[in-house]
């Protein structure tokens, strides 16, 4: 199951895109600041957009996710994910103590952690392939 809504996601959707449905573009592990950031995009357009993309053309919206008081970080099969593959699912589990579990596994890799708290950091809005 995912987190409940990040309040910054809350604020564009009625409900949060599934995060297994969203390409992952982008993983920095910080080891100085404990920390994860994973870089996520969807196609699902905000249900309420923000006043400085009024008029703007775009159809894709990316968000960073930065999880922090990263430990037990387990890497197998680095690689690059093609954009159209979507054999790969995403999980935020809060456990009984509080910590954020994430997976993000597929067939030939994975990026498992237990993090202490996650916010979306970042969030901006974009034209993706031909206009």
């Amino acid at each position: 199951m995912d987190l409940p809504l990040w309040p910054e996601l809350a604020a564009l959707y009625e409900t949060q895109p599934h995060l297994s449905s969203c390409p992952l573009y982008y993983v920095h592990v910080d080891e100085r600041e404990t920390s994860v950031t994973l870089g996520f995009e969807t196609p699902r357009l905000p249900d309420h957009p923000r006043a400085e993309w009024e008029g703007k053309r775009y159809n894709t919206v990316r968000f960073f996710v930065v999880f922090t008081g990263v430990d037990k970080l387990r890497i197998t099969g680095i690689a690059a994910e093609s954009p159209d593959r979507h054999d790969r699912t995403v999980g935020v589990v809060v456990t009984d103590t509080g910590r954020q579990q994430v997976s993000v596994t597929s067939e030939n890799r994975s990026i498992t952690f237990s993090a202490v708290t996650s916010a979306v950091t970042r969030i901006r809005v974009y034209l993706q392939g031909s206009p």
